[in-house]
């Protein structure tokens, strides 16, 4: 058997591939509140390996209004007999204590876990440890492969999904502003990022006429003098286990009482010390303060069909496209 991995061509022995049989794969609906994306559609089936057989849980693409039936005979199974038959199991966001009891011993999680991030350690501590569960995680930037503690770098680019990521920090600076009564021109506004998340966030405040100071690493000494005198600050980046946080509680101390914080990376109690996760039904909070906090964590949910189709396609495309007897080998690991 052959696979392309980079620009080289390796014939793969029998003996390395890791369940020769078919592997069968199931796409369930996320339980996360109010998310409403669908993570492969229809029309990308096309680009998934046929070597793997998939199933797709009864209503999978019902937000979009999608029946099982333009799926095939594939889709229509109920949640649970998909966890007791599949070998891997797809979800958009990563699943919530609820499904845990549903996870079999060595099965395989794929989607956005983030598993030492604030939304997936959870998932990682309480049910992936304890039943060996690996897992990929193919996100917008580095796609890592975990198996028994053991965290491995995947050879997939970067970007798979860059509309979502755009999308975050547009919706995420659409639902604040409408929450806080709108944006103007006498608002002092400071976008920090450069990346994906921070063109959504500048795509909407072009919209609104409104011209941010921006703000990156080589420059973070100056924000933090002028944090003060803010009126929105917007973070777009995240970052790692340990690294100090761009915002810190004294920085915040010192931020006006009407001041928001919107941190459309949604990177929790991290990049702004001391934030709470947020959901979309209930987005914002104050502190003791005055300040304002928005830190949803799936706002692309708010523009779900936009953000349905990049997902399905880069995952479609750069994930699903190899079959997952690869993705289990080490030829799919980033030189």
């Amino acid at each position: 058997m052959e696979f392309l991995c980079g620009k080289k061509k390796f014939s793969i022995p029998r003996i390395l591939i890791i369940g020769e049989h078919q592997m069968k794969i199931a796409y369930i609906k996320p339980s996360f509140l109010n998310e409403k994306r669908v993570g492969l559609l229809p029309q990308h089936l096309s680009y998934c390996s046929p070597e793997d057989e998939r199933r797709f849980e009864e209503g999978y693409g019902k937000n979009l209004d999608i029946p099982d039936a333009v799926y095939g005979e594939s889709a229509g199974y109920s949640r649970e007999s998909l966890f007791a038959w599949a070998d891997v199991i797809y979800c958009i966001k990563v699943p919530q204590p609820q499904d845990y009891q549903y996870f079999r011993e060595n099965q395989t999680l794929v989607g956005w876990i983030h598993p030492f991030g604030a939304s997936g350690k959870h998932f990682r501590e309480y049910c992936a440890e304890p039943k060996n569960i690996r897992l990929f995680d193919i996100t917008n930037r580095i796609s890592i492969r975990v198996t028994q503690g053991k965290t491995e770098t995947l050879n997939i680019p970067r970007d798979i999904t860059h509309k979502n990521s755009i999308l975050a920090g547009y919706a995420s600076m659409m639902q604040a502003m409408m929450l806080r009564g709108g944006i103007t021109q006498n608002d002092k506004v400071a976008v920090f990022g450069s990346g994906n998340v921070a063109f959504g966030v500048l795509k909407y405040l072009a919209s609104q006429g409104i011209e941010p100071l921006l703000r990156r690493r080589s420059n973070i000494d100056l924000m933090q003098q002028e944090f003060k005198d803010y009126d929105i600050f917007i973070n777009t980046v995240e970052i790692a286990e340990g690294d100090a946080p761009i915002v810190t509680l004294k920085m915040l101390d010192s931020m006006k009482s009407t001041g928001w914080i919107i941190d459309a990376a949604a990177d929790t109690g991290r990049a702004i010390q001391g934030t709470r996760a947020t959901k979309i039904e209930n987005p914002i909070y104050q502190d003791e303060h005055g300040h304002t906090f928005y830190v949803v964590d799936n706002s692309p949910s708010l523009l779900y069909r936009e953000s349905s189709e990049a997902i399905s396609v880069g995952y479609a495309k750069h994930f699903w496209f190899k079959p997952m007897n690869y993705w289990y080998s080490d030829f799919c690991i980033a030189p």
